[in-house]
């Protein structure tokens, strides 16, 4: 139990990177991150699905001047004053904040458990993490902060149940914090096995005696014990894990969940999510995942990314230089707007951690196989992964080059020396006929007309990307074939699917003829809360991402996946879109480049339109 108090310590900390007169600018669990933030209109909030906070457990605060400055809380270490100190009974305040929380008239003291300022970011930010009592009414409601007899209020809606899953990025993405019978945690290099039953940890399943909430150590309760129909899915992949125990652990505010990896289950980045019981309804966590192999080795995806390739070298070194090239092509009608049309390469060459891998969600931006994957974001899609910035990028040339049906293209290092990448066709937003004045939504100007695909018509060709090679990568030349059968996908029920309104309360199924045989398909969804034309830049929003395989040609997206996509605004043709295409496996590059343990490239084409979703 020790690891998993060091991890729940340390996640307090690195999720103080999220973000006077104290002002808060998001609410959310404090594992899940699931966004509920103010938006344009003044006392009016925007949440997503998961976003409202459960009874009895952990929530997060963000925003200025919560709390003091972080150089006054010593070394931030337990028994500091910024940090809860272990001893019971829990603070109401901390170094100096309050938090408390009124539903229907009536006020409950929020136990504070983290509170701090850091000035030392730019901007400044603040964050407070505090357990919501057990015994807070549901509802609609206020949270008010005080900190040094200044206060805010704004905006809380509590409900009975609503669960997230710490994960090692701290964000509420990626690997999940789920761990062996020993209390172990899974990565890429020390995998789970189909049958072994596992362990998740997480907060929100729901209340707690109140009085349980204040002994040392809490009480352990089981929503699923003997005589009772559990309220939790443990959904890995599209399969239920068998659940024997979804409770209180024996920590304040702590869930766990026990569960069963179900049969056939294999891949880097298998997804799991939690899907709980809310009054009548259902209620989706935030998506993490899992590595699994049936031999417990360092795992490897059906798309062809080994994680055996790097083991030796993280073994021996504690981290593995990597670079991965993809080629993405994105073509998106916003109906009656204009269309956005791009192709892009990029290339992320860098030497990552043990601990980065740990956490990295994936170098194919996919889910594993027959996994769908949801990322919360903010503003624009899509989410950036959060431990790319602090991987060490390497010098592999001023620039890479992509040579193709249309001839050769420059990619050059970004200008913030963090890999490689360039726009190399199509254009940013390009004004139809029917609307030749439409704005210039994202800029650029001054492209080749397309060059990964033709007028939404995917190129069959060979592309070659190569690097003169720099101080610490060598050169080296690598091709990807888009082969005649992937170059004639069509989405054939897109008329269909996108004629109206799209139900979140039902599968939603996507049909397709052509493609590769041996390939994958890509199926990406948005869904916004975006009201109006453009989102602000804290516009809460969820991407949603399927890789399967070309054949059968067709998928049906899950109910579970869906609901965790918020419903579009009448008024708002950014609200929602579907996009669908032919994706490749990861095609090594060989001889691997001199400074490299691995590298790689992909293709993900994908084409689509604006939608609504109910």
């Amino acid at each position: 139990m020790k690891t998993f108090c060091a991890i729940v310590l340390t996640l307090g900390l690195l999720a103080s990177l999220g973000l006077a007169q104290p002002s808060i600018t998001q609410i959310s669990n404090a594992a899940s991150a699931s966004l509920s933030v103010p938006s344009t209109t003044a006392g009016v909030w925007q949440t997503l699905p998961n976003g409202n906070i459960a009874q009895g457990s952990f929530f997060s605060i963000y925003g200025t001047g919560l709390a003091a400055d972080s150089a006054t809380c010593g070394a931030l270490v337990s028994g500091s004053p910024c940090i809860w100190p272990p001893s019971y009974p829990l603070p109401t305040a901390l170094n100096g904040t309050q938090v408390s929380v009124t539903v229907s008239g009536t006020t409950v003291q929020a136990y504070v458990e983290f509170a701090a300022q850091f000035n030392n970011l730019s901007p400044p930010l603040a964050q407070v993490n505090a357990v919501l009592p057990s015994n807070t009414p549901v509802g609609t409601g206020t949270l008010t902060l005080t900190y040094s007899s200044q206060s805010t209020t704004v905006p809380i809606t509590v409900v009975a149940s609503s669960f997230g899953t710490f994960a090692f990025n701290a964000a509420g993405s990626g690997p999940g914090i789920i761990m062996n019978s020993k209390y172990s945690a899974f990565t890429p290099f020390h995998t789970a096995t189909p049958g072994e039953t596992v362990i998740l940890w997480g907060t929100g399943l729901g209340p707690a005696d109140p009085s349980t909430e204040q002994s040392a150590p809490p009480a352990v309760i089981n929503l699923c014990g003997s005589g009772k129909t559990c309220p939790v899915t443990v959904w890995v992949g599209n399969q239920k894990g068998t659940v024997s125990f979804a409770g209180r652990s024996g920590y304040t505010a702590i869930d766990q969940i026990n569960f069963t990896v179900p049969p056939g289950t294999q891949g880097c980045y298998v997804s799991v999510a939690v899907e709980t019981t809310n009054g009548s309804s259902q209620v989706t966590s935030n998506f993490t995942s899992m590595a699994v192999d049936p031999n417990g080795a360092a795992c490897q995806d059906a798309d062809g990314i080994n994680y055996g390739d790097i083991s030796a070298a993280v073994t021996a070194n504690k981290k593995a230089s990597v670079g991965v090239i993809s080629l993405l092509s994105n073509y998106l009608d916003i109906v009656g707007l204009a269309l956005w049309d791009n192709d892009t390469v990029n290339g992320e060459i860098g030497t990552f951690t043990t601990a980065q891998l740990d956490a990295f969600q994936g170098f194919t931006l996919s889910p594993s196989v027959n996994n769908c994957t949801v990322s919360q974001f903010e503003g624009f899609p899509p989410p950036k992964d959060p431990i790319l910035p602090g991987v060490t990028y390497l010098d592999a040339g001023a620039a890479l080059s992509i040579k193709g049906a249309s001839g050769t293209q420059p990619v050059p290092m970004n200008t913030d020396g963090e890999g490689y990448g360039n726009l190399v066709g199509g254009a940013y937003i390009t004004c139809p006929a029917s609307n030749p004045g439409c704005p210039n939504l994202l800029g650029g100007s001054g492209e080749p007309a397309f060059y990964l695909d033709s007028n939404t018509n995917i190129i069959a060709t060979t592309y070659t990307v190569s690097g003169t090679g720099g101080s610490q990568v060598g050169a080296f030349s690598g091709p990807i074939t888009v082969s005649s059968s992937a170059a004639s996908f069509v989405w054939s029920n897109k008329s269909s699917v996108t004629a109206a309104p799209i139900p979140r309360s039902t599968p939603l199924t996507i049909t397709w003829t052509g493609g590769d045989p041996n390939g994958y398909v890509d199926i990406t969804a948005i869904a916004s809360t975006v009201v109006g034309l453009l989102p602000a830049a804290n516009t809460p929003g969820v991407l949603v991402e399927c890789l399967v395989p070309s054949v059968p040609n067709s998928f049906s997206i899950p109910t579970f996946v869906l609901q965790a996509m918020p419903p579009s605004a009448n008024n708002s043709l950014l609200a929602g879109e579907i996009l669908v295409g032919p994706a490749s496996g990861g095609v090594p590059i060989t001889p691997t480049p001199s400074g490299l343990d691995a590298a790689y490239l992909f293709y993900h084409f994908i084409n689509g339109q604006t939608v609504a979703w109910q």
